[in-house]
């Protein structure tokens, strides 16, 4: 068969064995590999998804935990590294599909003073009420015909024109992406804005960029984050990997390093490369990202471990730029297995504290996969 069975949660793609013995340095994804940001980012896509409709179309509602499946089934579609897409998708997809088009109320959101309602309304297990669960059904139902193919924003929106062509509602879906902005930098619009807001908090506002929060005060979701990889891993790791270890991620360092904490001393962050600081052409599966982080570190050969099919998509990249690089799947996103042996990844952990085993010669097990 094509995978080893290296232990329990560990296998290893058959010509990729002795590649994983060569490896110099090993490069890690951040959300989803090193800290679990379905408690930050997914409350935030939900969240702001939430305030745009009711301040925007008066569409009240709730964007419960039901969401995060289809919030995974997007990343594991290669092309949406940046939250911002995310949202602006899910939001075009519930006025898409309201039972009449949503007329518009305000084109702009005042100050919100009553954000914590906003989060407990985003806390439930289940969306309400039937709009939003007509539209979240219809996204899913598109991004599971899409599985096994690469989508990105711009490639969903002309799924998204084509149905509001055949309801009559593409002027509705063109103003609404409008009113929301570009999706390139903090100010750049009123979604970046009012999203960073939301997650960062205003002292991480404050701290990051160095303006007060135009929207909100509050303590932001960052610090509802929590580690995945555990010190002695990555001491271990590194102990196999002679030219260090770095992260090159689609976040950005001020967050990155607030999540991290006391574990940032095992990676060398001159090395480590955060592409929301960057030009766009960075954002994965752009290779760049990989590629100068390999520079940067003075690896040739490298290992980099993320979650998602756009990081898959990044090794695949590099090496077709001429990168000696290997991709190590982790399965926090529940749509990963089947898409990482199908694309044939390197190797596949059932969770990040067993990426040291990729690195001993003990005792290996077979068994058809």
């Amino acid at each position: 068969m094509n995978y080893k069975l290296l232990g329990e949660g560990v296998i290893v793609y058959r010509k990729s064995f002795d590649k994983l013995q060569e490896v110099e340095a090993v490069i890690f994804d951040c959300d989803g590999t090193l800290v679990d940001s379905t408690g930050s980012y997914y409350v935030a896509d939900r969240m702001v998804a939430c305030i745009i409709l009711e301040m925007l179309y008066g569409l009240r509602g709730s964007l419960g935990e039901d969401v995060n499946d289809l919030l995974a089934g997007l990343e594991i579609l290669g092309g949406f590294n940046n939250d911002w897409d995310k949202t602006s998708l899910l939001i075009q997809a519930i006025v898409l599909k309201a039972d009449k088009p949503p007329e518009k109320i305000a084109n702009s959101i005042p100050r919100i003073n009553n954000i914590e309602d906003y989060l407990r309304r985003c806390s439930v297990e289940e969306s309400s009420p039937d709009y939003i669960k007509v539209g979240v059904k219809w996204l899913s139902e598109k991004v599971s015909q899409a599985y096994g193919g690469f989508m990105s924003l711009k490639e969903f929106e002309g799924i998204v024109d084509a149905e509001a062509e055949r309801l009559g509602r593409i002027t509705q879906i063109r103003d609404l992406r409008s009113l929301l902005g570009p999706l390139s930098s903090y100010r750049s619009g009123l979604l970046t804005m009012l999203y960073e807001e939301v997650f960062l908090g205003e002292e991480g506002v404050r701290e990051k960029y160095g303006v007060e929060p135009r929207y909100i005060s509050w303590r932001g979701l960052l610090d509802g984050e929590k580690l995945l990889i555990e010190g002695d891993v990555l001491e271990a790791v590194r102990e196999s990997a002679p030219k260090g270890l770095a992260i090159a991620t689609g976040r950005g360092r001020w967050e990155t390093e607030k999540s991290l904490g006391a574990l940032l001393e095992y990676f060398t962050l001159e090395a480590s490369v955060f592409s929301a600081d960057l030009p766009s052409r960075y954002e994965k599966p752009d290779p760049r990202i990989l590629i100068e982080c390999s520079k940067r570190l003075g690896a040739e050969k490298v290992m980099y471990v993320g979650n998602s099919l756009e990081d898959l998509l990044l090794v695949e990249n590099a090496r077709g730029n001429g990168l000696d690089a290997v991709f190590t799947g982790v399965l926090t996103n529940p749509h990963a297995l089947e898409i990482f042996i199908k694309r044939g990844a390197d190797a596949i952990i059932e969770e990040v504290n067993l990426l040291p085993r990729l690195f001993e010669r003990g005792e290996v097990l077979w068994r058809p996969f």
